[in-house]
């Protein structure tokens, strides 16, 4: 398929179809090469060992020669008994290897697979060998019997092992040496193989390159496009439904006027620091309806409701602190009904100013809930009929984006980022180079490529928050930090002051995101930040979200006098414009020299 194709019709599964033929052709290459590698290694230290020990032979023959000798010019029993003892081990020793450079033998660590040549000249030297050995073992079996046996005796033995010695001597010299050049023979093929597979790895690096790397990014540069035309239709859109604001604000007013009847704070239970319940008022009780077990512990109790155990932690700290937690939590009692209860936790104290108890405060909420669910209900048919098609073409640009940048982040990830990662490895499995230039600009190269990786990484992350949906403002906030310092030169950090618990709807919490990450991007690109710091805090009214630099800050004044859509003051309308979107007030505080601090207040009712 030509490139001309591939980037008028871009499709993820074209690209993934290339992306898997040169992978394949990766990992082929990798394996081959390290295949061979292991397998050449292998046979050097069996070539090595074989060499070693033909070598050695030769020595043990001459050993043989000079104990039979002596032996033979020997009177003393004693020196008789050194050299009988010298002369075994050698024979032994000679007969041992023999028999393993021809048959194998792995306590030598030799195979024994020998090529023809080898052993033709092995058949050369056979009778010379059986001859030595023979006579050598006749020696041997003689002065075994009687260590004074006269010299006569075995002068014929001793004459034969001189006479064959120096034709098995040259003839281990041959062997020797066609053991030598065959393991050259051997380097000198794997380097061919290697060169080989050199040339096909960048051959598949070229590929990729020209059919996969360009196409790709021809095509997310037009998708980047489109974004760009959606954004700026999704800005006139905006400007188009801000008339309608105050209708919403009226139907929240109404909202508000909703009375119905709330009764006072009372002690629902009573726990220990540690949060064992020891007592149950009969109201939590029967609101509850705890009939023959009651929950034995309070952080366990809401674990088991469904909230997180690191926010739960946070709370019970706080009560260590002598602090009071208060929020509301939705839970489900023993009969399965949804209850709502505003909550207070207070730590009371001992006389030693350690904590004695925890007292649960609460109110029962549940018909306040679903009266002002039901008022909503009614409010909403009526602003409906009004900002009904605004809504739904302005959530149509948005959701487009966001499905957009879900789009982008996936083909990053699964494609360009595997492809790079693919990359990566197979230049990480390039051995084969030679001068130092060569090996400098296969370093840059590396290093090019990880930078390269980090920065789609971090595209990727940015574009959109997969696990927003899934777990919340909370612990995505908590990854965008750790990720952000991780992929950056800039320190961000996190802090749940208050243990907030609660999730938001979809749409607030995907706002609350984007307006960190577009404040966090400020700090990065214009402030000169060296760090960053994200807070949440809440109230039984408000959620507050500050995100606080140290940069070098800014005159706001001038800014606004300037206004908003200049180069400086793009990102934050966008801020301000999210936090309208989501009922929030949003306040802008900067000096230069000391920093910029943005506080987003959003209504918890």
């Amino acid at each position: 398929m030509e490139n001309h194709d591939l980037s008028d019709k871009p499709t993820y599964e074209k690209l993934a179809r290339y992306y898997l033929i040169a992978l394949c052709a990766i990992a082929t290459s990798i394996i081959l090469s390290q295949v061979l590698v292991q397998k050449f290694i292998s046979q050097q230290k069996n070539d090595s060992r074989v060499i070693n020990i033909s070598g050695r032979q030769r020595m043990l023959s001459q050993r043989i020669s000079k104990c039979a000798l002596l032996l033979g010019d020997s009177i003393s029993l004693d020196k008789r008994s050194l050299y009988l003892k010298q002369l075994d081990n050698a024979v032994q020793d000679w007969e041992e290897a023999h028999l393993g450079l021809r048959q194998g033998n792995k306590s030598l660590g030799i195979n024994g697979k020998n090529s023809k040549t080898v052993e033709a000249l092995f058949e050369e030297i056979e009778t010379d060998h059986q001859t030595i050995l023979a006579s050598a073992k006749s020696i041997l079996g003689l002065l075994h019997q009687e260590l004074s046996t006269p010299t006569q005796e075995f002068r014929k033995d001793i004459s034969n092992i001189i006479k064959h010695e120096e034709h098995f001597l040259n003839g281990m010299d041959q062997i020797v040496f066609q053991y030598d050049n065959e393991a050259k023979t051997k380097v000198t093929n794997l380097q061919s193989v290697e060169i080989f597979l050199l040339v096909l790895s960048l051959g598949v690096i070229l590929f990729e390159i020209f059919f996969i790397f360009i196409p790709s990014a021809k095509t997310i540069k037009k998708t980047f496009l489109k974004l760009l035309q959606s954004e700026r239709k999704s800005k006139k859109m905006t400007l188009e439904i801000s008339s309608l604001y105050s209708s919403l604000e009226q139907a929240y007013q109404d909202l508000l006027e909703v009375d119905v009847a709330v009764e006072d704070f009372t002690v629902f239970a009573k726990s220990k620091p540690n949060g064992d319940f020891y007592y149950f008022s009969d109201k939590f009780s029967k609101l509850m309806e705890f009939e023959e077990e009651s929950p034995y512990n309070l952080f366990d109790w809401l674990q088991e409701q469904g909230y997180d155990a690191k926010y739960l932690q946070n709370i019970q700290k706080m009560m260590f602190e002598c602090k009071t937690w208060s929020g509301e939590i939705k839970v489900t009692n023993d009969a399965g009904d949804f209850v709502w209860l505003k909550m207070n936790i207070t730590p009371t104290m001992d006389d030693s100013g350690e904590v004695a108890s925890l007292m649960i405060i609460s109110t029962d909420q549940t018909e306040k809930k679903e009266a002002e669910a039901i008022s909503q209900e009614i409010n909403r048919e009526r602003i409906e009929k009004k900002v009904k098609e605004q809504q739904f073409r302005s959530a149509l640009i948005l959701e487009g984006q966001e499905e957009e940048r879900k789009r982008i982040s996936r083909d990053m990830h699964d494609g360009v980022g595997q492809l790079l990662s693919a990359m990566k490895f197979n230049l990480e499995g390039i051995h084969s180079v030679s001068s130092d230039f060569e090996k400098e600009k296969l370093k840059t190269s590396k290093d090019l490529l990880k930078n390269v990786i980090k920065e789609v990484r971090r595209i990727s992350f940015n574009l959109t928050p997969s696990a927003l949906s899934d777990y919340g403002i909370v612990p995505v906030l908590n990854k965008f930090c750790r990720e952000i310092t991780k992929l950056s030169d800039l320190k961000v950090t996190f802090e749940n002051e208050t243990g907030f618990l609660s999730r938001l709807e979809g749409k607030i919490e995907n706002n609350l995101y984007r307006i960190c990450q577009e404040a966090v991007n400020n700090a990065i690109k214009y402030a000169e930040a060296s760090e960053v710091k994200i807070k949440l805090s809440h109230n039984s009214r408000f959620l507050n979200l500050e995100i606080a630099d140290d940069g070098k800050g800014f005159d706001i004044t001038q800014l606004e006098m300037k206004g908003h859509f200049s180069a400086s003051g793009h990102g934050l309308f966008n801020i301000r414009e999210r936090a309208n979107f989501i009922n929030g007030q949003c306040t802008i505080s900067s000096e230069k020299g000391k920093g910029t601090t943005i506080s987003i207040n959003i209504p918890l009712d």
